[in-house]
Parts: structure tokens; C-alpha cells; sequence
């Protein structure tokens, strides 16, 4: 039980900007409530994370975490090579690997209690759109992603808007985007339940959350990952993902 838990926790931290299985269709953006508010809640997030030309200049980025559940001390390392559509994320514990995924050439393999497990191409273009592409929001439009303005409202004492994502299926998900700072407070989805994003911090001139706590009803309590590393647009080996 305690095995299965940690490689949940896995896939519910392998995407901490970008969480839900996305369908690519090139078409424009689509959006079925007031076309301003969606535009001007997406601007002011970008903005605030730090601009587009920033966001766009990243070609990969290295992520380390740590987290504790039920006493066990996890370390998560994730890499996400945009540029070249590769993706690695490894949970370790106690030194072991428990939980393993790489995705590389169009194929992919999730390596966890011992078994490995080839994903479907239908699995690994959603894991590509769904960990690689770091900054989800400036691709929507390629992605073919429909997106709803759903108003706002109070989330633990701050004002924010909703915006609905319709990518189908069980990657249709919730963003909170808080109206004072334009950042991401929040996601929610039936896939990965509740991710708050918290401590924004800057890098590289661009803010990113170095703590995510992750709610599901899958997990007996929330799970708290603390960011320890970033990097940016690194030479990156490509013997790390075999």
C-alpha cells in the first residue's frame, strides 16, 4: 500500500506548472464565455510569471523536490526537455528508485514496483503536452484547448478567477488564477485532484512555486513537495534518459 502511494504521488507532482492529459488538434483558441476576461486572466498571469519572451526562451528545465508521507522521505526528480520532446521522472526512497518514467524517439516506459510498462501513443502524446510543455498557457492555441471563464470567487481568504479547461475526458480541469497577483494559485481535476501552488520564488527572472501540496482522495492525507533545485535550459546528457 505504502509503494502504491508514493508512485501516485509521483504522477499527481510530475507537472508542476501543467496537469492535465491534452489532446493536440491545431486550431485556435476557443473560448465559450467572454473572450476579454479568459484573455485578459491568461495576459495577467503570464505577466506576472515573467513575460512571454521569458517563458518561451525556456528549452528544458531540472527540477528536484523532497516530500514526506507516512514517514518515508521521497526524493523527485523531473526533467522536461521541450526542445526535444523528452520527459524523466524518478522518485526515489530511502536511495531506491520506486518509481521511474521516460519518455523519448515518441515512446515511453513507467518503471514502478519492480514492473515496467510501455505507454500507448496516446499516452505518451499526452504526457509530452501535459509535463514538457512547461508554460501550458502560451500554447493553448495549438493545443486546441477550450477554455471557460467561470468567474470568481474567495479561496482561502484571497479573490480568484476560474477558468475551465476543456481538453476532454479526465483531463478537463479548474485554474485558479488569483486577481491580485495573476499567478496560479490552484488546480483541479479529477485526475490528480487538488494542487495548490504556493511560495512563488524567482529564477532565472521568472517566478515558479517551490511548494506544491497535493489533495486526493486516492491518498490518506495531503502531500507536501518542497522544491530544492531549478534549472533552466541545461546541456542535458542524453544517457539520463535510458
Amino acid at each position: 500500500m505504502k509503494k502504491q502511494i508514493i508512485v501516485l504521488a509521483l504522477g499527481l507532482l510530475a507537472a508542476p506548472v501543467a496537469t492535465q492529459a491534452i489532446e493536440v488538434e491545431k486550431e485556435k483558441l476557443t473560448v465559450n464565455a467572454d473572450d476579454n476576461t479568459v484573455e485578459e486572466v491568461i495576459a495577467s498571469y503570464i505577466k506576472a510569471i515573467g513575460g512571454e519572451a521569458k517563458m518561451k526562451a525556456v528549452r528544458n528545465m531540472e527540477m528536484d523536490m523532497e516530500a514526506e508521507i507516512q514517514g518515508m522521505k521521497l526524493m523527485i526528480t523531473g526533467v522536461s526537455d521541450q526542445e526535444n520532446s523528452r520527459l524523466l521522472n524518478v522518485t526515489e526512497m530511502n536511495g531506491n528508485v520506486v518509481s521511474k518514467t521516460v519518455v523519448k524517439d515518441g515512446a515511453g516506459t513507467v518503471t514502478a514496483m519492480g514492473q515496467e510498462q510501455k505507454l500507448t501513443d496516446e499516452q505518451v502524446a499526452t504526457v509530452v503536452k501535459n509535463q514538457v510543455y512547461l508554460f501550458r498557457e502560451l500554447f493553448l492555441d495549438q493545443l486546441g484547448i477550450t477554455v471557460t471563464y467561470e468567474g470568481t470567487e474567495e479561496l482561502e481568504g484571497e479573490q480568484v478567477h476560474k477558468l475551465a479547461f476543456n481538453t476532454g475526458g479526465e483531463g478537463n480541469s479548474t485554474e485558479y488564477y488569483s486577481v491580485e497577483t495573476g499567478l496560479k494559485v490552484q488546480t483541479k481535476s479529477d485526475a490528480a485532484g487538488t494542487i495548490k501552488y504556493l511560495d512563488y520564488q524567482e529564477h532565472d527572472g521568472l517566478l515558479m512555486p517551490m511548494t506544491m501540496v497535493i489533495s486526493s482522495n486516492m491518498m490518506p492525507m495531503p502531500l507536501e513537495a518542497k522544491v530544492t533545485s531549478i534549472k533552466f535550459n541545461q546541456e542535458l546528457d542524453d544517457s539520463i534518459f535510458n
